[in-house]
């Protein structure tokens, strides 16, 4: 099992960067917010998918099933960051994701995903 990679910024203003995304496999990763430039970042959600390039790159689009939520901590001046665990498979990564939701609280997390991703 891979470390988790550092905070990578994936919005902030109006501005998305999915440019820099670079990994097409099966991760756990989590959504954080803080200052522009990478200061205190806070996670606020974790979640599991077999494509995190393309699952980063909804966020990046329209913010997917978190849009309102995304949109709000953009609007009050956050950016938007991510990292990732790269897993073996998609089960591994939501074995990981339900650990971390059974030991950590998520603000943006309101339960279990059973099947959020992709």
């Amino acid at each position: 099992m891979s470390n988790w990679t550092d905070w990578r910024k994936l919005a902030e203003k109006n501005k998305w960067f999915n440019d820099e995304l670079d990994y097409d496999g099966p991760s756990c990763y989590e959504l954080g917010i803080g200052g522009p430039n990478g200061g205190n970042i806070q996670p606020k959600y974790v979640g599991e998918t077999k494509d995190e390039k393309k699952r980063m790159s909804q966020y990046a689009a329209n913010g997917s099933h978190l849009g309102h939520l995304i949109d709000d901590a953009l609007r009050r001046g956050w950016s938007l960051y991510y990292r990732g665990q790269a897993m073996k498979s998609k089960a591994d990564a939501k074995k990981m994701q339900d650990n971390l939701l059974s030991s950590y609280l998520y603000d943006w997390n309101t339960q279990l995903n059973e099947d959020d991703d992709d």
